[in-house]
C-alpha cells in the first residue's frame, strides 16, 4: 500500500470515528449535515482520489455545531493543524483550493442545516438598522478590514495570500468563540459591543469566512478575487452606511433596502471593478447590488455575495 492509500485510509477512518462519536451524542443535530457533505466527499474523491476533503468537512461541521461551547476546542484546532501541515508540505494551489472549499462547504452546510443557526440569522436580519450608529461603526470596521485584505492581496504572491487569509480565519474563529463565552472580560465587552443585541459574537464573520473560503476555492483570477473581496467587505458596508444615512425611496421588492444603498454598492464596486477588468467589472457590480438588495434568508449576505460572485465569474 502506497503513502497516498495510507493517508486516504487514515482520513476516512478518522472521519468515520468523528461521525460515530457525534452521532451517538446527538444524531438529529448532525444527520442532515453529514448526508450533504458525504455527497461532496464522494465528488472530491472521484475527482481527486483523496478522502482528506471529507475529513476537513466533517471537522468543519462539528466545529460549527459546537460553536459557543468548550467542546468546540477539541475539534477546530485540528483544522488549523491540517492547514499548517499542508503549508509545511508545500502543496500546490489546487490542493489548497480543495482545502478552502472543504472548510467553506463544511461550515456553511452546518450553519444552514442547524435550526438554532437559522433562528439566529433571522433575528440578526430583523434587528439590522435598529441602531444606526452601531451599524455605521460596524461597517466602518468592515471597510478597514477589507482595505487591509486587499493590500495583502496586491502585495503578496497569490499562494502566500491565499494561505495567509485562510489560516488567519482559524485563530480569529477560536478567539471569537472564547470571548462569546467570556462577555464580561474587558476585550469581551468591547467585541460584543459591536454585535447586534440578538446576534452571538462573530456569527456574521463565520458566514463571511465560509463564503470567502468557497470563493478562494473556485476563483483563480486575482482581479476577480479582489472585486469579490471589495464587494463583500467594502461595497456591502457602504450600501448599509449610505442606506442608513441618506434618505431615499425604498426598493419595491424589498422595503428594508433603499435606492441609496443599492446605488452605493453598485457605483463604488463598479468603479473598482471597471478599473481592474473593464465592463465585466460593472456586470459583477450590478449583480452584487441586486444580490445584496434581495433577502435570501436563511443565507447570510456575507456568505451569499462571495459565493454567487465566484460562480458568476465563470460566466463573465
Amino acid at each position: 500500500m502506497g503513502l497516498l492509500e495510507i493517508l486516504n485510509s487514515v482520513a476516512l477512518v478518522t472521519s468515520l470515528l468523528f461521525i460515530a462519536f457525534t452521532m451517538s451524542r446527538d444524531p438529529r443535530r448532525f444527520a442532515i449535515s453529514y448526508l450533504i457533505i458525504s455527497v461532496f466527499g464522494l465528488l472530491f474523491f472521484l475527482l481527486f482520489t483523496t478522502t482528506m476533503p471529507f475529513l476537513v468537512m466533517v471537522l468543519s461541521v462539528i466545529s460549527v455545531k459546537y460553536l459557543y461551547s468548550r467542546i468546540f476546542y477539541y475539534f477546530t484546532p485540528v483544522l488549523f493543524i491540517i492547514g499548517i501541515a499542508l503549508i509545511v508540505m508545500r502543496v500546490d494551489l489546487l490542493i489548497w483550493a480543495i482545502f478552502d472549499l472543504s472548510v467553506g462547504i463544511g461550515i456553511s452546510t452546518s450553519l444552514f442545516s442547524d435550526k438554532q443557526s437559522r433562528e439566529r440569522i433571522a433575528a440578526n436580519n430583523k434587528s439590522k438598522g435598529a441602531d444606526v450608529k452601531k451599524e455605521v461603526d460596524r461597517d466602518l470596521i468592515q471597510v478597514g478590514a477589507g482595505i487591509i485584505i486587499l493590500m495583502l492581496l496586491f502585495t503578496m504572491n497569490q499562494k502566500e495570500f491565499r494561505m495567509t487569509l485562510s489560516m488567519a480565519i482559524f485563530p480569529l474563529y477560536m478567539i471569537g468563540n472564547y470571548y462569546s463565552m467570556a462577555p464580561d472580560t474587558k476585550l469581551g465587552k468591547t467585541l460584543n459591543f459591536f454585535e447586534r443585541p440578538t446576534t452571538p459574537l462573530g456569527l456574521g464573520a463565520i458566514w463571511f469566512a465560509a463564503g470567502i473560503l468557497i470563493a478562494l476555492g473556485i476563483v483563480n483570477s486575482v482581479s476577480i478575487l479582489a472585486i469579490i473581496i471589495f464587494v463583500t467587505t467594502i461595497g456591502d458596508s457602504l450600501a448599509t452606511i449610505f442606506g442608513s444615512l441618506v434618505k431615499s425611496p425604498k426598493l419595491p421588492y424589498n422595503r428594508k433596502k433603499s435606492l441609496a444603498g443599492f446605488m452605493a454598492i453598485f457605483l463604488f464596486s463598479g468603479a473598482f471593478g471597471f478599473v481592474l477588468i473593464g465592463w465585466q467589472g460593472l456586470a459583477i457590480a450590478l449583480l452584487s447590488a441586486v444580490v445584496e438588495s434581495i433577502s435570501l434568508h436563511p443565507l447570510d449576505d456575507n456568505f451569499i455575495l462571495p459565493v454567487i460572485l465566484g460562480a458568476f465569474s465563470y460566466v463573465v
